[in-house]
């Protein structure tokens, strides 16, 4: 049987997510994915279940494409640089706060990401439990420093952007103090 004439088939997984980068990871709706890829939006259903499925590969993807610092660091260097990958991949992929705060599920891939952390986190005197913790606030604080900051910008252009990374800064000091007293020693 011989090929029809026309555009060759350039849908994949990949296609589909960059669309969703595009298109805004917060925002984003299959059919708006389908209509920037030029596709009927039940052919993305040949690549992924739904649309939660679509906005874990999306969040995984962003993330990902980061650089994420070692995870040998010095405790309280690896939380700020941790805090610091995720303030750059909200920066460079506006509503990743949004979405990355309260995603349908995790993806191996990101949780493969964050256990090298934790086990370091221990090796250097913290309970499992507690490392979990402080690798999570350490995430956590700089998705709601973008949002709040993507929210002050909203309301006003007078909030500059440093105030909302020192304001980040310092309310991560805070917290490394006081995981400092949880160190078993």
């Amino acid at each position: 049987m011989d090929r029809k004439p026309g555009r060759p088939r350039l849908l994949s997984l990949d296609a589909i997510v960059e669309a969703v980068l595009a298109d805004g990871i917060s925002t984003f709706s299959m059919p708006s994915v389908a209509a920037r890829l030029g596709v009927a939006h039940s052919g993305l259903y040949r690549y992924v279940h739904d649309g939660d499925d679509l906005l874990v590969s999306a969040i995984e993807r962003a993330a990902l494409s980061a650089h994420w610092p070692e995870a040998d660091l010095p405790w309280r260097d690896l939380l700020r640089e941790i805090s610091h990958t995720v303030q750059n991949v909200c920066e460079r992929y506006p509503g990743y706060a949004v979405a990355a705060l309260s995603p349908p599920r995790w993806s191996t891939k990101m949780v493969d990401q964050i256990g090298p952390y934790i086990i370091s986190l221990q090796r250097q005197g913290f309970t499992i439990e507690d490392a979990s913790v402080a690798v999570t606030l350490a995430g956590n604080l700089a998705l709601t420093t973008s949002l709040a900051g993507v929210t002050a910008a909203q309301r006003s252009t007078d909030i500059p952007r440093e105030s909302s990374l020192a304001q980040q800064a310092r309310v991560l000091d805070i917290v490394l103090d006081g995981l400092a007293g949880r160190l078993i020693a």
